[in-house]
C-alpha cells in the first residue's frame, strides 16, 4: 500500500513539472523541465515494478539531457545518436519484458523517441500526442494512475499549446506582411 501511495506522489510532482514544460517556447526550458519530470516519472514506474516503464523512462531522462545539452550549444543533432536510443528503448523492452501490456510502452517510447529530435518544438508538441495515448493505456494497466493522470493533461495541455502558438505564430506572420 505505501508503494501504491508513494508511486502517485511521484506521479503528481512529475504532473506539475511535464505541464509546466508545455508552456515554454523555448526548447532549452522545455528540455530542462522534461528532464526533472522524467525523474519523478519513471520514480513512480519503478515503485511498482514495473519496469519497461521505468527502465525507459530513465533512458528518456539520459535522452532528454543530452539533447538539453545539444540545443544549448546551438549544435545539430546527430542521427547515430537518434538510432542509438531507438535501439537502447528496444534492448530495455525486451530485458524487462513483464506482460503483453509492455509492448504498448515500447512502441510509445519509440514514438517519444522521435518527436524528442524534432529541432522544430511545434512539431514535437504534436507528434507527443499519440504516444501520451498509448502510454495512458499503458499507465491504466501497470496501476501507475497519477502517471496516466499526467498523460492524459499532458495531451490537453499539448493540444492546448500548440493551438496557442500556432496563432501566436499566424499572428506574427500576418503583422510582417502587413
Amino acid at each position: 500500500m505505501i508503494r501504491f501511495v508513494l508511486s502517485q506522489i511521484f506521479g503528481l510532482i512529475a504532473l506539475a513539472l511535464v505541464c509546466l514544460s508545455y508552456s515554454f517556447d523555448n526548447k532549452k526550458k522545455f528540455l530542462a523541465y522534461q528532464i526533472i519530470a522524467n525523474i519523478f516519472y519513471a520514480s513512480s514506474f519503478l515503485t511498482l515494478e514495473v519496469f519497461v516503464g521505468g527502465i525507459n523512462t530513465l533512458i528518456s531522462t539520459l535522452r532528454v539531457t543530452i539533447l538539453y545539452f545539444i540545443e544549448k550549444k546551438d549544435k545539430n543533432i546527430p542521427t547515430t545518436l537518434y538510432v542509438m536510443f531507438s535501439f537502447l528503448y528496444l534492448l530495455a523492452g525486451n530485458v524487462c519484458f513483464q506482460s503483453n501490456y509492455d509492448i504498448l510502452a515500447i512502441i510509445a517510447y519509440e514514438m517519444f523517441n522521435m518527436a524528442m529530435f524534432m529541432r522544430d518544438i511545434s512539431l514535437t508538441r504534436y507528434m507527443m500526442i499519440v504516444p501520451n495515448m498509448i502510454i495512458v493505456v499503458y499507465n491504466i494497466l501497470s496501476l501507475t494512475y497519477t502517471n496516466a493522470i499526467l498523460d492524459l493533461i499532458e495531451i490537453i495541455v499539448l493540444v492546448c499549446m500548440a493551438i496557442k502558438f500556432s496563432f501566436i505564430m499566424k499572428h506574427r506572420k500576418i503583422k510582417y506582411l502587413i
